[in-house]
């Protein structure tokens, strides 16, 4: 991997469960990481659904292999949540590429 090409720079958060006052359960999320990544746009799709615009944007994020990174977890970059849809090892668990969904 180029390390020139990790020009971003992304929080990995993993989700966690808490029990609030009244006892429900509250899902929160906490820093995991911090990492260089590239973020790069895929497809944008719109669809008209129940009447409301409903943007689905899909970015591919590359970054070196961190160890205990799984789907659950999410990507903040810019300012915006993305949702990690799929995640592939490449060069021989050297390099992390995640398929991410960020709905708008």
């Amino acid at each position: 991997m180029n390390p020139g090409e990790l020009r971003e720079r992304v929080v990995i958060q993993s989700p966690s469960e808490a029990v609030n006052s009244l006892g429900e359960t509250v899902l929160s999320w906490g820093t995991f990481a911090e990492r260089w990544a590239s973020v790069e746009g895929v497809s944008a799709r719109e669809a008209l659904a129940a009447g409301q615009m409903d943007v689905t944007i899909s970015h591919k994020v590359k970054m070196r292999y961190l160890d205990g990174l799984t789907q659950k977890m999410r990507i903040l970059w810019r300012g915006r949540t993305l949702e990690i849809v799929s995640l592939l090892e490449h060069m021989n668990r050297s390099v992390h590429e995640l398929v991410c969904q960020e709905t708008l």
